[in-house]
């Protein structure tokens, strides 16, 4: 996510010398960061550092200490502004927190596509670890996660994480949202079999994707500046509950989201799967003569 940086001000102390200075930063366009005094209306020093991309507190720090010419360390933020790129705006309007533009929604989809993914497992991973390895698979789990949704589910409206699943939601059930569904689903599961899950076999990723109605709103967060957005409905139930049977490394969909044709599928009608979604917890009935397997051509 893309930040600029309006004149901020940070505190910095050259340990070589023993002295401190106020240094004034700004990230400016075109990959530029500008490094000024910040003690005086007339900066002593003012520089333009070119930058290949958004600068590390370690690169600034570098940059700082070559000015000052000694070693240098931030200890803290003094003042500034933090101001959004309309790309993070538009990120922020997929998150379950924004920020307040009085502006409450309450709106009905009824073709959302939700999908509802879950790590198989954890539970005994979480037993069988000690919590550095806990912390460190979650955390990349997570933002891993994060960042193949923002990558490939382009017209996604709201993602939520859920410990060790997630929540992503599409307001419109279409061929191009589907296909953007199963690219995150796809693409995630090849990433974890080849890179995170692999010193852990016996973890897996599995879901559901299904279409059905869903309420969307918006209220009041404690933060006075913030409002918390969050969906309900048929859908995430089902999505949520059908997750729960889907074993590792498959996808469940629901017979609306079959009957668009957007999605190849297998139907399994054992009397024991069938036995499974009638134990589900408030399913339709049409939701429970089956499974419904996502079967890639």
């Amino acid at each position: 996510m893309l930040i600029t940086l309006k004149n901020k001000i940070v505190s910095v102390v050259n340990e070589d010398a023993g002295s401190c200075h106020l240094i004034m930063l700004e990230f400016e366009g075109e990959n530029t960061l500008l490094i000024a005094d910040g003690e005086s209306d007339i900066p002593t020093f003012c520089e333009r550092v070119p930058l290949e991309s958004f600068p590390s507190e370690t690169l600034v720090t570098s940059h700082i200490s070559r000015i000052l010419k000694g070693n240098c360390r931030i200890i803290g933020s003094v003042g500034g502004n933090v101001e959004l790129d309309q790309s993070a705006l538009s990120g922020l309007h997929k998150m379950p927190v924004d920020i307040f533009d009085n502006n409450y929604l309450d709106e009905v989809k009824n073709e959302a596509l939700i999908l509802c993914v879950d790590i198989r497992s954890f539970s005994n991973f979480l037993c069988n670890n000690p919590e550095e390895k806990v912390f460190k698979l979650i955390k990349d789990f997570t933002s891993n996660f994060l960042s193949c949704v923002n990558q490939f589910a382009f017209g996604c409206s709201y993602y939520k994480l859920l410990g060790d699943g997630a929540l992503v939601i599409w307001d419109q059930t279409t061929e191009a949202t589907v296909e953007e569904a199963l690219s995150v689903f796809n693409l995630y599961i090849d990433f974890l079999e080849e890179e995170l899950f692999k010193p852990y076999p016996d973890l897996g990723l599995a879901g559901a994707l299904v279409t059905d109605k869903v309420f969307k709103y918006e209220i009041s967060a404690e933060a006075s500046q913030l409002k918390y957005r969050d969906y309900v409905g048929y859908g995430i139930n089902l999505a949520c509950r059908l997750q729960g049977l889907a074993e590792s490394g498959k996808l469940i969909i629901n017979k609306k989201l079959a009957s668009t044709g957007f999605i190849p599928y297998i139907t399994v009608e054992s009397p024991t799967d069938v036995c499974q979604l009638h134990q589900l917890k408030g399913l339709k009935e049409e939701d429970c003569s089956g499974i419904l397997y996502y079967s890639p051509k």
